[in-house]
């Protein structure tokens, strides 16, 4: 069986866009995203935008939530610094929150004490585990 997930680990990256951003002309705007949306492409398959949502006001701050995929968080060490870069009136701030997918946390403990007496005790989280094969990858 392969994996559920198409990548192993994922970062949830909350933006706040810059006023300067927010007071582009639709033409100004439109030319930027095309130009953003090129470099975020230009690093499949190493990196993929599987989520953007705009969102209002999270505590205040957030304007924009976006779900990465990436198989190594090097990967993503890149894409940030280069997109920092390359766009530096974009947004004011950003925050990464990483975090690896079920498949990559079940490999990853499966040497836990803690995690193989959970296993044998049939208590699987939420049954994610139960028709996951490891070591299994397509």
């Amino acid at each position: 069986m392969a994996e559920k997930y198409k990548y192993r680990n994922y970062v949830i990256q909350l933006a706040k866009h810059t006023k300067s951003h927010f007071a582009q002309t639709p033409e100004e705007e439109a030319k930027m995203q095309e130009e953003m949306n090129t470099f975020i492409k230009s690093w499949s398959p190493k990196i993929e935008q599987v989520m953007g949502l705009h969102c209002f006001g999270i505590g205040g701050e957030w304007d924009w939530i976006g779900v990465f995929g990436m198989d190594d968080f090097a990967h993503w060490v890149g894409f940030r610094e280069t997109l920092a870069r390359r766009f530096p009136d974009h947004v004011e701030k950003f925050v990464s929150i990483p975090g690896v997918s079920h498949d990559a946390f079940v490999d990853g403990t499966e040497l836990s004490e803690h995690y193989q007496a959970l296993r044998a005790l049939g208590s699987l989280p939420g049954l994610a585990e139960k028709d996951f094969v490891p070591g299994a990858r397509s």
